[in-house]
């Protein structure tokens, strides 16, 4: 097991950093057991860092820093399901699952976080007819505070007090709160193919269609391109595996615009650099990204290939999960649209737009309801402090009770995020039997949940 003193970690966008007194690296699921009652002993706090994909401060530490990068192999798979260590990465999760003719029914866009991390903050894809990754979970393997192993199905019941929770629907999607997390078995289904229209629309089209798309289309995402007035749609059906097969013949999806495609970031960075110390070029990137990358196509390819995307510009995101009841996604979209553009400040694009369906975990920003997404980000921005762009989104989300992404930027207080999610005090009463002391915390957290 590796150990390091006073280890300096980054999150990958690198806007958090942490100074831990010790670091470790565990091999087994024994060694992990030792770090927690090291822990314990010495009285510590842990925080497990993944691939460092968040852009809150969720994971950080000043304790003690645990990483699963060398606990992440295969533990089992069969017809419909996969078992694996908790830090195996995504894109190793994903080739995993391909190899072996599977999927999962839904995906997070970016593929380096690991899957405990993924399931532990609620990364989610984009569809109205699936929930997030953690909705596939049947099984979770964690090393509680106490050093003992907890294993969690959907029928696992903990009793409180004078009643019985649900401990799935609290430890789905736990912030890392409930120990760590050694081993998670996600339910699979056939690896399937899909059929991607992409194309540029004007924004208020967007808006007149976009629950109709979100019903029609099984995959529906959009990127909103600031300052432009456009957005690109992205409508995604599945396919039979002979129409993938003639896919040559179907396809409009030119040699041109892949090496685009493949030239995107490398091209795009210095901009985003650049503007960042200038915004009023923000526009004109847009514009040109819009014109030269964004072109309409029709691709087509398996699950993965469609649903996942090798993000490599480092950036900071805030992203915001809201009500569809009344509109209220749309009245937000269009309002921070039109603050956007009468506040003077500029935002990159792209503006990234998302459904998921309603699912039970009580921390899911889908927690009982259809959720619409709008996430933001800043690329090339690396600084802790909150950018300006970003601030008025925040507060905008605030006016119509938004639901924050766990692991991207918010600033709601305890008494907010309370209104927000009704189970959290069942949260609590469960994270008090499996964690009394809080060693599974940090300031984040304790703002929050403490």
């Amino acid at each position: 097991m590796v150990e390091e003193n006073n280890f300096t970690w980054f999150n990958w966008a690198r806007n958090h950093s942490c100074i831990a007194e010790n670091y470790f690296e565990p091999e087994t699921e024994s060694q992990i057991i030792e770090v927690v009652r090291y822990a314990g002993l010495h009285k510590k706090k842990i925080r497990v860092v993944g691939s460092g994909h968040s852009f809150s401060p969720i994971a950080m530490s000043s304790e003690i820093l645990v990483s699963l990068k060398s606990h992440r192999k295969l533990i089992a798979i069969g017809k419909d399901f996969i078992t694996c260590q908790g830090g195996m990465y995504l894109h190793e999760l994903y080739a995993i699952l391909k190899e072996n003719k599977l999927s999962l029914p839904n995906f997070g866009v970016i593929n380096k976080q690991t899957v405990a991390g993924a399931i532990s903050t609620g990364t989610h894809g984009s569809s109205l007819k699936h929930k997030s990754l953690s909705g596939s979970i049947e099984n979770l393997r964690i090393i509680t505070s106490s050093g003992e192993v907890a294993e969690i199905n959907r029928n696992s019941l903990l009793k409180c007090g004078d009643k019985e929770l649900n401990l799935w629907d609290a430890a789905s999607i736990s912030l890392g709160m409930f120990g760590i997390v050694t081993e998670v078995t996600l339910r699979c289904e056939p690896l399937f193919y899909l059929k991607s229209e992409e194309s540029i629309v004007d924004f208020d089209s967007f808006l007149e269609c976009m629950h109709e798309d979100a019903e029609r289309y099984e995959y529906v995402k959009a990127w909103w391109f600031p300052h432009t007035d456009k957005v690109y749609v992205f409508k995604v059906e599945r396919i039979d595996e002979e129409v993938y097969n003639e896919r040559k013949n179907i396809e409009k999806y030119t040699i041109e615009q892949k090496l685009r495609d493949n030239d995107i970031d490398a091209l795009t960075a210095p901009m985003f650099v650049k503007s960042n110390n200038d915004n009023s070029l923000i526009p004109r990137i847009n514009q040109y990204c819009l014109e030269y990358f964004f072109t309409p196509r029709t691709r087509i390819g398996d699950c993965f290939e469609i649903l996942v995307h090798n993000e490599t510009v480092p950036m900071v995101v805030s992203e915001y999960g809201l009500s569809m009841q009344g509109n209220c996604h749309k009245k937000a979209l269009k309002e921070f649209r039109d603050e956007l553009e009468s506040s003077g400040h500029k935002v990159h694009f792209p503006v990234d737009l998302r459904y998921t369906r309603a699912e039970s975990s009580w921390l899911s920003p889908s927690y009982n309801r259809d959720t619409f997404y709008i996430g933001m980000c800043v690329r090339e921005y690396r600084k802790k402090e909150i950018h300006p762009s970003m601030q008025l989104f925040l507060n905008l989300m605030k006016k119509y009770d938004a639901r924050p992404n766990w692991g991207k930027i918010s600033n709601l207080s305890k008494k907010e995020i309370e209104d927000l999610y009704p189970r959290i005090c069942d949260f609590r009463e469960i994270r008090n039997i499996l964690d009394p002391n809080k060693m599974f915390g940090n300031k984040f957290l304790q703002d929050v949940f403490e």
